[in-house]
């Protein structure tokens, strides 16, 4: 069965079209636009009037591409902003209406279970336990676990909220990076590093692959090029330093893979390196499998 597995975020709408059989995912097509649909929802819980008209023209265009890929079924999930949103409705309504696509609003701990169906979903199994980072525009979800998350945590920490909270200049100043910090690294210390010790982390979404791609100096974005990829913390490291100096325009000509996401790629940088440093990781493994993934699979079991 050919599917069409679209993520809504804060920042990013993705699409996969993959087949699907056995519970095996053959990827067949990836899509990715930035609408930022959750622009100011951290401050106003609202959804802006522009920030809906740019995501439903998003999906416009996935269910135009999935009728051309002859996808048997769409499946949308939705997260950060949505859930913070309260008038989210005045997207999901439309999105059925006009384009026939359900969204489905997951809340944290789902979204947390799901991106580490994804990160695994490549393999059988694992020998050992995984730390699974998925760090977002609106939250940042960690799980932990062999082959299922035993452990999982939603954390309202995501590239665009720390950004829009912190970061207000071009580049930010110490004073704005050094407040950051502090809030990032109190939110996220409610999630129980002690008990962890895992054998490898995974980190999803845009800001681990755009940051594999800086860190190789690649401007194009493959998924050959990013997958099982290892970041060391020293590494990363400089990768940040290297960044805070730069403006979103210089961020952006870095890689075609920072597009829509130059001005909150730092915060998103900032994140991945305090859940490392809490979990006393020394690297990271980048991935392109994530959410969209793993919701494909919660479906197709349903």
């Amino acid at each position: 069965m050919r599917y069409g597995s679209i993520d809504i975020g804060t920042n990013t709408i993705l699409m996969l079209v993959a087949d699907v059989n056995n519970g095996k995912i053959k990827r067949v097509e990836d899509y990715y636009e930035v609408p930022r649909v959750g622009k100011g929802v951290s401050s106003t819980r609202r959804l802006e009037p522009g920030s809906i008209r740019r995501g439903l023209a998003v999906l416009e265009r996935y269910s135009e591409i999935a009728e051309r890929h002859q996808v048997d079924r769409i499946v949308a999930s939705a997260t950060s902003a949505m859930r913070d949103a309260i008038n989210r409705e005045e997207f999901i309504r439309p999105a059925k209406e006009k384009f026939g696509i359900d969204v489905e609003v997951i809340d944290g701990e789902t979204e947390a279970k799901l991106g580490f169906m994804g990160a695994l979903s490549a393999a059988e199994h694992f020998d050992d336990n995984s730390l699974v980072i998925d760090i977002g525009g609106g939250s940042t979800e960690l799980s932990y676990g062999l082959n299922t998350p035993e452990i999982t945590q939603s954390i309202n920490v995501g590239a665009v909220r720390i950004t829009e909270l912190f970061l207000r200049h071009t580049p930010p100043t110490d004073g704005e990076i050094g407040q950051a910090s502090d809030f990032v690294q109190d939110a996220l210390a409610v999630f129980p590093f002690s008990k962890t010790s895992p054998g490898k982390v995974f980190g999803l979404a845009g800001t681990a692959t755009t940051l594999a791609l800086i860190e190789q100096r690649k401007f194009d974005f493959t998924p050959e090029a990013v997958d099982n990829y290892e970041i060391s913390f020293a590494s990363l490291s400089k990768v940040f330093a290297f960044l805070r100096d730069k403006t979103p325009a210089e961020i952006g000509n870095l890689t075609s893979a920072a597009k829509g996401r130059e001005d909150v790629l730092l915060a998103g940088c900032l994140i991945l390196l305090k859940v490392l440093e809490l979990a006393g990781k020394k690297s990271f493994y980048a991935t392109d499998r994530g959410l969209r993934y793993g919701f494909l699979i919660y479906k197709e079991r349903r």
